[in-house]
């Protein structure tokens, strides 16, 4: 056999099968967490229970964009000198850690709120080390066939696993229990990160994965020339900053404008995961049908039309509650194609022999895109520029609506960047190999 087929081909389909099998159990294990810091609404009630600020709320959802801008490509390269077990290793013990500080965080008294935020730093501080060796050890046993399917059916099953656990929570959060049971939801998180380990030491490796260089430099020039990854990479930080923000700033403007219970801003997050849900569920089968230059210009196009809808919030009781629903519903579809679209153009983009710092370097992108949108949103709030009331267009507004517009005026102007992304420029060849 040709020792330059993928690994993926040396795998029997049985092999195969039972790796997918405990990659989606790592993920189910190990989302809970991640969901927990990254869609914020239980850090940001969490955090308003403890007494936090407006802005500490919305600096809260930036950490893990933040952490991921700082060591996403440091990490990259400690995988590759270190490996990816023992890098991963590192990640879910001290995530474990991290998150029981967060449900430790009432026992500090009026410090609790700090205590929250150190047990996110830690969490999304060593995130970066898992984060950095996943994609090259799914590299390991997909072919290339296989990856649209995998990660569809993959996040449409941990996402129905949140979005059913986030909207018990938020019945129950209704009961007026809602501390007791934010730490025991974090504290679970914290053993989920300990079964995730255990999943991903099934997965077996590539040899040459361990020959990558573990030269910062080199690997990082690897990526700086490597165009097509560059020039998506640039797309989806553009498109991250634009709308990013909007999803946390109002949740926030609901709880302290709208004063919209905190039970029914947990279910309208559940909505939000029934959307991702949707999102991975439908691209199983877009995927097969279009190609990735079309399922990027929809999803695009959905994100525009979705972030323009959260302007229009305002008090209003039924009329509210429904366009509140449609809007995160639709944004969750827009974050589910975003995650697989990434996924797999990053696998496809990627320089052999460098996956692992392409990987990261794409996603430190990503993350620079996030955390530019959430950290502008906090010095706004903390300066108190998104309070009181405007006049727009003969409308009466709210400063917290304000920036959804901006953000849909942001995605607008990005679609100057599409002729860029790899995939549209391989879409209108095909288009014009055809006629």
């Amino acid at each position: 056999m040709s020792t330059n087929l993928p690994f993926a081909e040396t795998l029997s389909d049985e092999t195969r099968r039972h790796c997918r099998r405990a990659a989606i159990a790592s993920t189910v294990s190990g989302c809970i967490s991640t969901q927990l810091v990254e869609s914020n609404a239980a850090i940001v009630l969490f955090l308003t229970l403890l007494g936090g600020s407006e802005s500490i709320a919305m600096f809260s959802s930036s950490i893990m964009s933040l952490s991921g801008i700082l060591l996403l490509i440091p990490c990259a390269a400690f995988a590759a000198r270190w490996g990816l077990r023992f890098t991963y290793g590192i990640s879910c013990f001290a995530g474990f850690f991290g998150f029981c500080l967060i449900a430790a965080a009432p026992f500090f008294g009026a410090r609790g709120k700090y205590a929250v935020i150190c047990g996110c730093f830690l969490y999304t501080l060593t995130l970066n080390f898992y984060a950095s060796t996943w994609y090259p050890l799914l590299d390991n046993i997909l072919r290339k066939e296989e990856r649209v399917p995998f990660f569809s059916r993959m996040r449409f099953i941990y996402m129905l696993f949140n979005a059913c656990l986030l909207f018990l929570l938020g019945k129950i959060l209704g009961a007026g229990r809602s501390l007791w049971v934010f730490q025991g939801v974090f504290l679970l998180a914290g053993i989920g990160l300990l079964v995730r380990k255990f999943c991903m030491d099934l997965l077996p490796m590539d040899p040459a994965m361990r020959r990558e260089s573990p030269d910062l430099r080199k690997s990082t020039s690897l990526c700086l020339h490597n165009s097509d990854l560059l020039g998506f990479s640039a797309y989806l930080c553009c498109l991250y900053f634009a709308f990013s923000a909007a999803l946390p700033l109002t949740m926030i403007y609901m709880k302290v404008v709208l004063n919209v219970a905190s039970g029914t801003i947990m279910t309208f997050t559940a909505i939000h995961l029934l959307g991702k849900l949707a999102g991975f569920f439908l691209l199983g089968s877009l995927g097969k049908k279009y190609p990735m230059g079309f399922q990027i210009l929809f999803t695009h196009i959905l994100a525009l039309f979705s972030v323009g809808a959260l302007f229009f919030l305002a008090k209003g009781g039924l009329g509210m509650t429904v366009l509140a629903g449609t809007a995160f519903f639709f944004l969750g579809m827009v974050n589910a194609f975003l995650m697989c679209i990434s996924a797999v153009e990053m696998l496809a983009l990627a320089t052999p022999g460098n996956k692992i710092m392409a990987m990261a370097f794409c996603s430190t992108f990503i993350s620079l895109g996030t955390a530019a949108g959430t950290l502008l949103t906090a010095f706004l709030l903390g300066r108190g520029y998104l309070k009181g009331v405007r006049k727009l267009f003969g409308m009466t507004v709210s400063g917290y609506q304000l920036l959804p517009g901006c953000c849909f005026l942001g995605i607008l102007l990005i679609f100057f960047l599409l002729p860029f992304v790899p995939a549209m420029r391989r879409m209108r060849e095909e288009g014009k190999a055809e006629t």
